[in-house]
């Protein structure tokens, strides 16, 4: 008994020696990883760039919808309609749009042009056998829009294969008329020549031409027919009937010319938009609206125009618009209008939009939002923190624009250069815990 007693002590005193042991060793160790510790918890990751010069764009969102001088073309009967000119494309004053076959009639018609078609390949065959300068001319009008079609292919865009297609047709017939015109060959191509003008009188006796009422701009995309969209009546437009169009979902292949149009008498079919001006009634935001409003009444009362640069979703280049009005707030938004001269036709298959007015275009000294701290709203001021000898100098600057995440800044007095910022300057992107002197480590 006394023996396991003294056993029981022993392993007990082992024990407590072990634990002291374990103790004295955590306590070394943490004497010789405090200071690391100490600066895992409390130092600043450091992250240091350099002081660039750039242009920021300050833009506001918008949504918005266009209004153009539209005038609607209609049917002259029931039947069917064959487009002569291609969507987006100028036409003039009396010139022909359209193709009109009554009902009864596109068979025959049909018919006459299949045997017009058969004649000109008679035609093209001889013509392929002929040489000097007519046949290079013709290759030549070939070769480039086959380099049309390579183009297109290649970058994967085939949006405007359909006008092509229409083109080379039309290479084609056209060379082969001027064949059947040219005197050399007339002896040969007699018999052809006097049957393509039978059917071209009996095509035009069957067929009746719609033409433009003005000059302008084709669309077959009727996206207005009762008119709400007009100059006369865009000032009556609502905030709520603006943005519901702006957020409609467009209409895909509005562009595409469609090779037959079946209609109705009366049935308007295609508009003609006249391309000198139109305009676009848009919506922005109370705060960026107030803004806008300022600088629009300075500039009334300095006589000149207030021009801005218009991005719209989907469309590559700016358009510059000039401000007209400028609404009432309503519910967090206003309303503007402004007018447009340029880049009509890009927009011709648009109604409603999306996309961004740039305010402002600034040049300077572009700087992260996150790299400025010490903020005062006021007069638009904040710190920076500068590194100068590997030691965190503050300096005071000026912000003169800021979009999203950025900032472009200017010094507060240039003629100070100790205080002053320059470009390719180091500085603290994230300064959190940093205090002026402070040694920063690159």
């Amino acid at each position: 008994m006394t023996n396991e007693l003294e056993a029981r002590k022993k392993k007990r005193k082992q024990r407590r020696r072990r634990r002291r042991l374990l103790s004295f060793l955590v306590f070394v160790l943490t004497l010789i990883y405090l200071p690391a510790l100490w600066n895992w918890f409390l130092s600043s990751n450091y992250e240091i760039n350099a002081v660039r010069n750039a242009t920021l764009e300050i833009t506001t969102p918008v949504k918005g919808v266009f209004i153009r001088k539209e005038l609607s073309v209609a049917s002259p009967g029931d039947g069917v309609l064959i487009p002569t000119v291609q969507f987006g494309e100028k036409v003039s004053k009396g010139n022909e749009i359209v193709s009109y076959i009554q009902s009864d009639l596109k068979d025959v018609v049909e018919n006459y042009r299949q045997m017009e078609l058969d004649i000109l390949k008679r035609v093209v065959i001889e013509y392929d056998n002929s040489a000097g300068k007519e046949r290079d001319q013709w290759h030549n009008a070939i070769e480039t829009q086959i380099a049309k079609l390579t183009g297109l292919s290649n970058s994967g865009n085939m949006r405007n294969i359909d006008s092509i297609r229409i083109a080379m047709d039309n290479v084609l017939q056209s060379k082969a008329r001027a064949m059947l015109e040219n005197t050399v060959l007339i002896s040969k191509m007699k018999n052809e020549k006097d049957e393509l003008d039978r059917l071209r009188s009996s095509i035009n006796n069957s067929v009746r031409r719609v033409y433009s009422p003005v000059s302008g701009v084709v669309s077959y995309s009727v996206d207005d027919p009762e008119g709400i969209f007009s100059p006369d009546k865009m000032g009556s437009l609502t905030t709520e009937a603006i943005i519901q169009e702006a957020e409609a979902e467009e209409a895909p292949n509005k562009w595409i010319t469609p090779s037959e149009i079946y209609v109705k008498r009366d049935q308007v079919f295609c508009k003609v938009v006249e391309n000198d001006e139109a305009w676009i009634v848009f919506t922005v935001n109370e705060k960026d609206g107030q803004q806008i409003k300022v600088e629009f009444e300075k500039a009334k009362m300095e006589g000149r125009d207030l021009t801005y640069q218009l991005e719209i979703d989907g469309i590559e280049d700016y358009i510059p618009v000039t401000l007209e009005t400028v609404g009432q707030p309503e519910n967090g938004i206003m309303k503007m209008t402004a007018k447009l001269n340029m880049y009509i036709e890009k927009v011709l298959d648009k109604r409603g939009f999306k996309g961004n007015l740039i305010l402002q275009q600034v040049t300077g000294m572009k700087v992260p939002l996150r790299s400025l701290f010490n903020r005062n709203t006021v007069d638009n001021t904040a710190d920076i923190a500068v590194v100068e000898r590997d030691k965190a100098v503050f300096k005071r600057v000026k912000i003169v624009g800021q979009q999203d995440s950025y900032a472009i800044i200017e010094n507060i007095d240039p003629t100070n250069e100790e205080k002053c910022v320059y470009v390719f300057d180091l500085y603290l992107v994230n300064p959190k815990n940093v205090v002026e002197g402070q040694v920063v480590e690159k």
